[in-house]
């Protein structure tokens, strides 16, 4: 078996949402890990796409190395859950401004985005392009929330055909001059820990899913259960992507299937055709 879950609950779900079929879907999903595949770069794994620039040294050296001290600062504060929540949230936006300052100093461009999506070491998950095909021909909404690079997202989504009107990035969007550069961030700043303070209502593409009141809701940590927090759903189906092993009895109490470690998305898929 390649998933963890109680068969009598999500045989209950799946029946509710397929009395509505699409008319009331939408996907709410997150994307490092969980649309994406742990890529490799020169062997070593890279959990998440804004990693591909320190890793794959796509800026200076001097990038390189002050990102991967940020990087060995606070991703161990990130999802340990022995902190209290609104603490690590202090911690992540401290890490996320000084790391987008260093950005900023450093020269990121689009150009270097792009050659770092097109290089091809990131890849989305086995059975993520199915979905999304089937997602879009249903006309079902697709909201990713991540706390990475809305540009450098949609790039992977666009390299891999499946950048549709029904897919709605929600990430970091950047300010940029005449020549590409990066010089400034938006806001809201998104990142791992403050999901559950960015309310769906906020933001223009809401008006295509307050209807939609069925909702699967796709992750790799505990705390992305917060992408839902706020809004008013009738049904709900959380999957977590485990993504290593010593998790998947840690997050089964919390979730409503654990995809097993190396799990592609063909289970979803499954639920997905007997919904629509």
């Amino acid at each position: 078996m390649d998933a963890i879950y109680n068969e009598e609950n999500l045989k209950t779900i799946i029946e509710k949402m397929a009395q509505d079929k699409a008319s009331k879907l939408h996907i709410l999903a997150d994307f490092d890990k969980t649309l994406s595949d742990v890529a490799y770069i020169d062997g070593k794994p890279v959990g998440s796409v804004i990693g591909l620039l320190r890793a794959g040294g796509y800026l200076t050296p001097e990038y390189s190395a002050e990102s991967f001290e940020l990087f060995e600062k606070y991703h161990p504060l990130e999802h340990n859950q022995d902190i209290p929540r609104a603490e690590r949230m202090i911690k992540m936006e401290e890490w996320w401004i000084k790391h987008s300052k260093l950005l900023i100093q450093h020269k990121l461009s689009k150009d270097i985005m792009d050659k770092a999506m097109i290089a091809g070491h990131l890849h989305l998950r086995p059975g993520v392009v199915e979905a999304f095909k089937l997602l879009h021909q249903n006309n079902v909404p697709v909201v990713i929330m991540s706390g990475g690079p809305a540009y450098m997202i949609q790039k992977q989504l666009e390299l891999c055909g499946i950048f549709t009107d029904n897919v709605h990035i929600l990430a970091n969007y950047y300010e940029y001059d005449a020549d590409g550069y990066m010089i400034n961030y938006k806001q809201p700043i998104i990142h791992s820990q403050n999901k559950y303070e960015i309310i769906l209502r906020d933001f223009p593409f809401f008006e295509q899913l307050k209807e939609r009141t069925n909702v699967i809701l796709l992750g790799d940590q505990i705390d992305d259960l917060g992408m839902i927090e706020g809004f008013d759903y009738t049904n709900l189906l959380t999957i977590v992507f485990a993504n290593k092993k010593e998790r998947e009895k840690k997050f089964a109490p919390k979730f409503d299937v654990v995809i097993k470690e190396g799990g592609d998305f063909n289970f979803i898929n499954n639920i997905l055709k007997q919904i629509l």
